[in-house]
């Protein structure tokens, strides 16, 4: 006996604390049992099938290394006889782990049921990806008391603490090498395997004399072999993470995280400004994974009720992917606003849409369902490839799939869209119209892209037949749009109206690239020459600026004639914008969408339904019902207009929804179309040209047909429709003001007080 276990034997205050912990033992066993019963249900609960699995396979592990041990003489004789390498690594070995010697009889042995139960729950989030608060906590809790059972639970609590230390000091070393991946990881070899390996050895011997030093038959805590092994992995897994921080820290403080490989479809990503973007088709399934995008409450509402309806794909199941975007850059102040005011309403319509498809699909009996996955490329699309190659690496976990939406016609809308049709991935698009280069074609050209809305050129066309109608003697045409090369929806209209203006006798048109070029010539009145209309080309976040102008020309007066393109139909859905703008006067606008006077008898029908299947979380009235098909005014008039959005969202004025909105249709119609098209089996790229669908009837009553891989016309007519005045949201008109209606026009038009 040694001096130092002499006077551990001979101190009574050694005495007292062993006996208390042999008092505590049977309590600790006991908890720790309790823990690892709620540790596997927790894994069952998460996956049934997955947790059992799990769960079977490291018992069967623990099982064979039990067997092994208990063998451990045959096979040591077998291996023996073996070469002669194989016998210096035997002589040279351990003939049995402290950790083995122990397991003879699991009840016995509460530790090792608490590490075996720790091991299933790592193994599970590792497979299925799930890491709750629930799961965070029971493993802290396994892993504490599977320390607190063991016998030498201080000798781990010292591994664990310099392994942290060595952790720092390996981020450090790695950080000095910054050069290249070489020199990082040869920083990270030497920090984190050859160090803690170095200093071990004399580290744990002055430990084990100043620390541990009792009687070697007391069965306390000794720093053994084991214990070093345990260093260096430890060392090596946290060096690694701290190395690697950048790469799940900012996910992580911003509470955008999934663990990577983990399976299933679940990406995620977080920007320079903390936005989160990526893909989720699961609500809640971590605790660094946000439960939807965004921040509007009504939004996150929406993807939850759509994520929570997903279940497993089958076979025969559809993925539809939904790419736009969800997310703003937020007031500095305020957290909770849009800086520039944008609420995403046509997007909520979108989801609306889909939401309306999968509780349609999910009624029929014996059907196959409708999985969907939400991907948020943040405010104005400013991630969409970064997404779209998050979608292609996810390929083999979406089954039979499309992907819905796009958010903008812009550059890298284009070049995400074509990366897509290169993975075999057919995309369709509800109000992507942009023509740069190519006037009347499809915004991507090619087979596996569905355009359902009218190019730019037919928009333009339709403009210059209704201003030739009401000047027959020649106008002008100014044409607001702010420069951006990127940006081919607005670039590709401004080009269309002029080429479109070409063809019209006395007309001329010019673009205005600034709002300080609008002169008084687009207010109401005496003018010099033909009258100026004024048409609005531009993004529908700069609208609100754009009235404000025309407000300051025009003071007291009005405006003679304001036309806007299909991207205000986003703003004339906010009824909040609407009513800031204090603009008393009227506009022509294109719509987006069909009307619900525009449906079929079966097609209303169906919605209606599927909008009171979910009437608490859309906020409908009991007896639903669109006012243009009960209530309407005379010449269209959507009277006390009250989208589902709208009711969603109004606080200081609510109202009762008796309107769906004109988003809401193309993307349920996109997405009953993908169900009928798409085949079983994965298409390649090639084989997007081999779609092909003879016909479909739509909501509206509408016929889409596909031939190899194209959409033969669009199935999104060209509308323009009236509100007057602008300030007002219930006042809306779903036809033409009577000066730009056209003797092809049904319904007439509306008459101007």
């Amino acid at each position: 006996m040694t001096d130092g276990e002499q006077k551990a034997e001979g101190n009574p205050g050694t005495r007292t604390n062993r006996e208390l912990a042999e008092r505590l033992r049977p309590a600790l066993n006991l908890i720790a049992f309790v823990l690892v019963a709620a540790g596997l249900v927790t894994v069952l609960l998460g996956g049934p099938v997955v947790g059992l699995v799990t769960i079977v396979v490291v018992a069967a592990l623990a099982v064979v290394t039990w067997l092994l041990y208990r063998r451990r003489e045959d096979l040591r004789g077998y291996l023996m006889r073996g070469p002669a390498w194989v016998r210096d690594l035997v002589d040279g070995s351990e003939k049995a782990s402290t950790l083995t010697r122990k397991a003879s009889s699991l009840t016995e042995h509460a530790a090792l049921a608490a590490v075996l139960a720790l091991v299933v729950v790592v193994v599970d989030v590792a497979v299925t990806g799930r890491l709750t608060l629930g799961v965070a906590l029971v493993a802290a809790l396994l892993g504490l008391f599977g320390a607190l059972t063991s016998k030498d639970s201080a000798a781990w609590l010292i591994v664990c603490a310099l392994a942290a230390i060595l952790a720092v000091v390996t981020v450090f070393a790695a950080d000095m090498f910054r050069g290249g991946s070489d020199a990082r990881g040869l920083a990270i070899s030497v920090a984190a395997v050859v160090l803690p390996v170095v200093i071990s050895n004399p580290l744990f011997g002055q430990l084990n004399s100043r620390i541990f030093a009792r009687r070697k038959d007391d069965g306390g805590s000794r720093l053994t072999l084991r214990h070093q092994v345990v260093l260096v992995v430890l060392t090596v897994t946290l060096g690694t993470l701290g190395v690697a921080r950048d790469a799940w820290l900012p996910g992580v403080t911003h509470s955008c995280y999934t663990l990577p490989r983990a399976g299933g479809i679940i990406m995620l990503r977080t920007d320079a400004q903390g936005h989160c973007y990526g893909l989720l088709d699961d609500s809640g399934t971590g605790v660094f994974t946000p439960e939807a995008f965004g921040i509007d409450p009504v939004t996150r509402g929406l993807q939850q009720k759509l994520l929570n309806n997903n279940r497993s794909i089958d076979d025969g199941d559809l993925t539809v992917v939904w790419l736009g975007s969800l997310s703003c850059d937020t007031v500095p102040s305020d957290s909770t606003r849009c800086s520039d005011g944008r609420d995403y309403p046509s997007e909520r319509d979108q989801l609306r849409g889909l939401l309306f498809a999968q509780t349609q699909l999910a009624a029929v009996d014996g059907g196959h369902r409708l999985h969907v996955v939400i991907a948020d490329a943040t405010q104005d699309v400013r991630h969409i490839e970064d997404v779209a190659r998050m979608i292609v690496e996810r390929r083999d976990s979406l089954g039979r799939m499309v992907v819905i939406g796009g958010g903008d016609s812009r550059d890298s809308t284009q070049r995400a869209i074509n990366r897509l049709l290169d993975a075999g991935i057919p995309f369709i698009a509800p109000n992507l119209l942009a023509d740069l280069g190519a006037p009347s074609r499809p915004f991507v050209d090619r087979p596996g892209y569905l355009q359902l809305g009218a190019s730019n050129m037919d928009f333009a066309e339709d403009t210059a037949a209704r201003l030739t109608h009401l000047f027959p003697d020649g106008f002008r045409l100014d044409i607001f749009q702010h420069p951006d090369p990127t940006d081919q929806y607005t670039t590709s209209l401004v080009n269309d109206l002029l080429t479109a203006l070409r063809a019209v006798p006395h007309a001329t048109g010019r673009r205005v690239p600034d709002l300080a070029g609008l002169d008084a010539s687009v207010c109401a009145g005496p003018a010099d020459g033909p009258p100026t209309v004024l048409f609005f080309a531009d993004r529908w976040t700069r609208f609100a600026e754009f009235v404000q102008r025309v407000n300051s020309l025009c003071g007291h007066s009005k405006p003679r004639l304001v036309i806007a393109d299909s991207s205000v139909s986003r703003f004339i859905a906010d009824y909040q914008l609407r009513a800031v703008t204090n603009a008393n006067w009227p506009i022509d606008y294109y719509a987006s969408g069909p009307a619900c006077a525009d449906l079929s008898p079966s097609a209303y029908a169906t919605l209606t339904a599927q909008a009171q299947a979910s009437a608490a979380l859309l906020k409908l009235p009991a007896g639903f019902a669109c006012a243009d098909r009960t209530q309407a005014g005379p010449e269209g008039e959507l009277l006390r207009a009250c989208t589902l959005d709208a009711a969603a969202k109004r606080n200081s004025q609510p109202c009762t929804a008796n309107d769906l909105g004109s988003f809401l249709v193309p993307a349920y119609d996109a997405a009953m179309l993908a169900d009928a098209l798409l085949p079983a089996e994965r298409l390649t790229r090639d084989e997007l040209a081999t779609l092909n669908l003879p016909s479909i009837t739509l909501a509206t009553g509408n016929t889409a047909s596909v031939r190899d891989g194209r959409l033969l016309a669009p199935t999104i007519a060209v509308r323009l429709w009236h509100v007057d005045p602008l300030y007002d949201p219930t006042r809306i008109w779903e036809r033409p003001s009577t000066e730009l209606t056209l003797p092809s026009d049904s319904g007439g038009g509306i008459p101007r007080p």
